[in-house]
């Protein structure tokens, strides 16, 4: 009998993990679809404006809420903590190489320690 418990209990933890790494999947994926959406509105607000003559290119900028939003708007999730998505935000933030051309607000929200790990494509 004990032996039973010990497989719930291992088998409840796994699930535990797997329904965590789906989460910050979902998290990732619209961290990706708020700084998709937030460059491909750069571009267009360049395409507009005509080519830049001698000018600095516009930059634009990306938050946690957007992230929250498309979060919210794709996967359904509503309660998200925003430490987690401002962390998953910066991890993609910096893995995108969004310094050239985007502002973000995930740095002064996400301690580096607590940062997850997100892998990319």
């Amino acid at each position: 009998m004990k032996r039973l418990v010990r497989r719930r209990s291992r088998a409840a933890r796994e699930a535990a993990a797997r329904r965590a790494r789906h989460f910050r999947a979902q998290l990732g994926v619209a961290a990706d679809i708020a700084i998709r959406a937030r460059r491909r509105a750069l571009a267009e607000r360049g395409d507009a404006a005509g080519e830049h003559t001698g000018e600095r290119s516009p930059r634009g900028r990306v938050t946690v809420d957007d992230v929250l939003a498309c979060a919210h708007q794709h996967f359904g999730l509503t309660s998200v903590p925003r430490e987690e998505a401002a962390a998953v935000l910066r991890a993609r933030y910096e893995l995108r190489g969004c310094h050239r051309d985007l502002d973000t607000d995930a740095p002064a929200l996400a301690p580096d320690a607590s940062r997850p790990e997100v892998s990319g494509t």
